[in-house]
């Protein structure tokens, strides 16, 4: 069994995780968690984000990889700074706090992964920065993609809001 415990403000996230011949069993146990998201992305070179909810409407995430690998990104909303992670099944989980935005591109297909989150989403105080007006998501994500295709996105990613 591995452990992990990652605290943030009052957000206390214990990852445990089982393996043994048939796979592995993930359990996550919050003391505040208010939804639990299972994330399934069949398609490499698909790209979510970056959301954020504002004001009182933030939240906290903690996010951890299942199955796949992607590239992370979290967007310093107040600093205007980006941070980009490789993370994969292997990787501890990601703590993304209520001042970031967040996407992630998918590096393999199928792949699956969970967030706790602290706060409820409310759609009206939800923006989404586009990709490509951060320019550092922008030079990471067209590296990546060179050559193989498109990104598979949604409309809403697309425009921004």
């Amino acid at each position: 069994m591995i452990e992990k415990v990652t605290q943030l403000n009052t957000l206390k996230i214990m990852i445990k995780k089982f393996t043994d011949n048939r796979g592995d069993f993930i359990l996550f146990d919050s003391n505040k968690c208010d939804q639990v998201n299972v994330v399934t992305n069949p398609k490499i070179f698909t790209f979510r984000g970056m959301h954020y909810q504002e004001g009182d409407s933030a939240q906290i995430k903690t996010i951890k990889i299942i199955q796949g690998k992607v590239l992370d990104f979290l967007y310093d909303i107040d600093k205007k700074q980006t941070e980009v992670y490789f993370l994969d099944e292997h990787s501890g989980p990601l703590v993304v706090g209520k001042k970031y935005a967040h996407g992630y591109l998918t590096l393999e297909e199928n792949t699956i992964f969970t967030y706790a989150v602290e706060g409820d989403y409310n759609p009206e105080r939800e923006k989404i920065i586009k990709w490509n007006d951060v320019p550092r998501i922008k030079d990471v994500l067209t590296e990546y993609i060179s050559g193989y295709g498109e990104l598979v996105m949604s409309d809403k990613d697309k425009k921004g809001k």
